[in-house]
C-alpha cells in the first residue's frame, strides 16, 4: 500500500514539475493530452505506460477482490481463516516481487511503470488461482 501511494504521488509530482517547465502555449495542451486515452497496445511515453499499467492493475485487482469474496462465501470458518492468511501473505509476496523487478530501474523513469505492471501481472496470476479454488469449491 505504501509503495502504491508513493508511486502515485511520484507520478503526479513528476507531471506537475514537467508542466511547469513547458512554455505557456505548450502547457495549454496538457489537459487535452492527459484526457486522451493512451494506446495501451503500444504505449509510447512513460505517462502512457503508467496509465496503462494502472488501468490493467485496477481491473485485475477488482476481479481478484470479487473472486476472493465469492470464494469466502463457499468456505467453512477454518478454510476462510486459511484463505485470509494466504491472501495477506500473497499481497506481501506480490509487493516484494514487484519491488525487486522495479529495482532494476531505481531512479529512472521506468521504475514506476515496471512496478505497477508487475502488480497487474502477478495479480492476474492470483486471479487464476482463485478461479481454480472457486471451481473446486463449487464441486
Amino acid at each position: 500500500m505504501k509503495n502504491s501511494i508513493f508511486w502515485a504521488t511520484f507520478t503526479a509530482s513528476s507531471l506537475l514539475l514537467a508542466a511547469g517547465f513547458l512554455l505557456p502555449g505548450q502547457a495549454s495542451n496538457i489537459p487535452l493530452q492527459i484526457a486522451q486515452q493512451p494506446n495501451c497496445k503500444s504505449p509510447q511515453t512513460t505517462l502512457d505506460m503508467n496509465m496503462c499499467s494502472s488501468q490493467e492493475f485496477k481491473a485485475a485487482d477488482t476481479k481478484l477482490n470479487q473472486l476472493y469474496q465469492q470464494l469466502r462465501a463457499k468456505l467453512n470458518s477454518k478454510q476462510k481463516q486459511r484463505l485470509t492468511v494466504a491472501q495477506r501473505t500473497w499481497i506481501q509476496f506480490r509487493d516484494r516481487t514487484c519491488d525487486y523487478e522495479a529495482g532494476k530501474f531505481e531512479g529512472g523513469t521506468l521504475a514506476a511503470p515496471t512496478y505497477v505492471y508487475c502488480r497487474a501481472r502477478v495479480t492476474q496470476e492470483r486471479v487464476k488461482d482463485l478461479e481454480d479454488y472457486l471451481e473446486e469449491a463449487n464441486l
